[in-house]
């Protein structure tokens, strides 16, 4: 009995026969780590948890803030 996966990687596109060439690596790497530009007036996540008691000085440190 075969077991068939929800979803076929490389499935191909709807109403052809051809799928989608698999991204590498580095193609992938390359789009998770690219700047995101800030919002204007966006405030900074962290700064609030630190500030609502959430995180303290420690952990804003762990997760690159700046310390107080």
């Amino acid at each position: 009995m075969r077991r068939r996966r929800s979803t076929a990687v490389g499935a191909p596109l709807p109403g052809t026969a051809v799928a989608p060439r698999r991204r590498t690596a580095d193609e992938i790497a390359a789009a998770t780590s690219r700047p995101v530009p800030p919002v204007p007036d966006q405030g900074d996540l962290v700064e609030h948890w630190r500030e609502c008691g959430l995180l303290d000085d420690d952990a804003v440190v762990a997760l690159g803030g700046e310390q107080p």
